[in-house]
């Protein structure tokens, strides 16, 4: 080979290499879209592909920049003050290998590094929508084979009924919100679709803390949509507890029962939780299992052991303490801060702000009855979400 075929040759395959460097961040990013409609394998091997590529992107570029989302300074309070409690934990052991959930923040600015992408979140967002749809036919089709009952509860591909509506609680806002707001009909068609499958989804897995989630990300959706469209809404709600059949009704009105023998447990959690709190105010028990903790301070009416509280707050509270509360305080608001803007645009990053911003809002109202903010299946969609939804403040505006 002479020695100018040898530099083209060169040339050519440098010029690849950058070309693979340059497209693999929106792929990658593609690709957790896809993946946070399954389970937690999946979830976190796309992360580290998508981290990867950024890395390898940013460094064929020699531009290293981490995007100021807001999101980050709480995300360091909120791990500092996991560090606390796990450092003054009983149990330091049990608490030490979950620090690393205080990572999960930090994935809002990864994805917002190629989220400000228009193209690359657009592909994202059109696999997620999809993704979401085909899953939650797969889900409602397995409860169908199943039986259709409500012991058989649609789990998705996730594997539990509680956390396949936690993921479709963050899902369905945003799919109906572009179903609402988007002029273009091709999207507004495929999220409604995606939506409608969604909705009949979450419908079967019986979990009273997501429907109640959804209706206020509704009314978020709504109250900024179509203000009248709250009544409308209201209507809806008032019919199902009228009109539901069977199991869905009994479900609906279990939820609003205090003496209901569900309810009774998760009240003899959160008292116990409370008395956690009394104990250690500062820094709470710590961050391992609650199994063996929870057996000391439970109510003597309790039947049920509990491993966690039921409750994000009360949970938060028992095992972070004073410091945790105001970090995770600090937390949300930073991410509402960082989601929440021009609402009322009628785009596609418009809709998506919207309705991540509803999404989040239903997700700290169903956090009133599970621990859904300990969920690792929750946390990647939540914070992936939340960067897609910063990295469209950048998109070129289309009214």
């Amino acid at each position: 080979m002479s020695t100018a075929s040898g530099a083209r040759a060169g040339a050519r395959a440098g010029a690849a290499a950058e070309h693979v460097a340059h497209v693999a961040p929106a792929f990658a990013l593609a690709l957790l879209a896809l993946a946070v409609t399954w389970s937690i394998a999946p979830m976190g091997i796309a992360t580290g592909v998508l981290f990867a590529a950024t890395m390898v992107a940013m460094a064929r570029a020699k531009q290293f920049e981490w995007p100021r989302t807001g999101i980050e300074p709480a995300a360091f309070a909120w791990a500092a003050a996991l560090v606390l409690s796990a450092a003054c934990s009983e149990d330091r052991a049990g608490s030490m290998p979950r620090l690393t959930k205080a990572l999960f923040p930090f994935l809002a600015g990864l994805v917002a590094i190629t989220a400000r992408d228009e193209r690359a979140s657009r592909r994202a967002l059109a696999v997620l929508l999809a993704a979401t749809g085909v899953v939650a036919v797969i889900g409602t089709t397995l409860w169908v084979a199943h039986g259709a009952t409500f012991e058989g509860r649609a789990r998705g591909l996730s594997g539990h009924y509680m956390t396949f509506a936690g993921q479709l609680l963050l899902e369905l806002p945003v799919a109906i919100a572009i179903a609402l707001r988007v002029p273009d009909k091709r999207w507004r068609f495929g999220a409604a679709a995606a939506a409608a499958a969604a909705l009949v989804a979450l419908g079967v897995t019986f979990t009273r803390s997501a429907w109640i989630g959804l209706f206020v990300s509704c009314s978020v959706i709504l109250g900024f949509a179509w203000p009248p469209g709250i009544a409308v809404l209201a209507a809806l709600g008032a019919a199902a507890f009228a009109f539901a059949p069977g199991a869905f009704r009994e479900r609906l009105w279990s939820a609003f029962d205090p003496h209901h023998p569900w309810n009774l447990q998760r009240t003899y959690m959160w008292e116990a939780g409370a008395r956690m709190f009394r104990d250690h105010p500062l820094t709470g028990v710590g961050l391992q299992d609650l199994h063996a903790i929870y057996d000391r301070y439970r109510s003597p009416q309790a039947t049920e052991r509990a491993g966690h509280l039921h409750n994000v707050y009360v949970q938060i509270a028992a095992t972070t303490g004073a410091a945790g509360l105001a970090a995770f305080a600090f937390l949300m608001v930073s991410a509402f801060r960082a989601v929440a803007s021009r609402l009322r645009e009628r785009s596609l990053g418009g809709a998506l702000r919207l309705g991540v911003t509803a999404a989040l809002a239903g997700f700290l109202v169903a956090g009133v009855f599970e621990w859904n903010f300990g969920d690792e299946e929750l946390l990647y969609p939540l914070w992936m979400l939340a960067g897609l939804a910063w990295g469209s403040r950048s998109w070129r505006r289309e009214e």
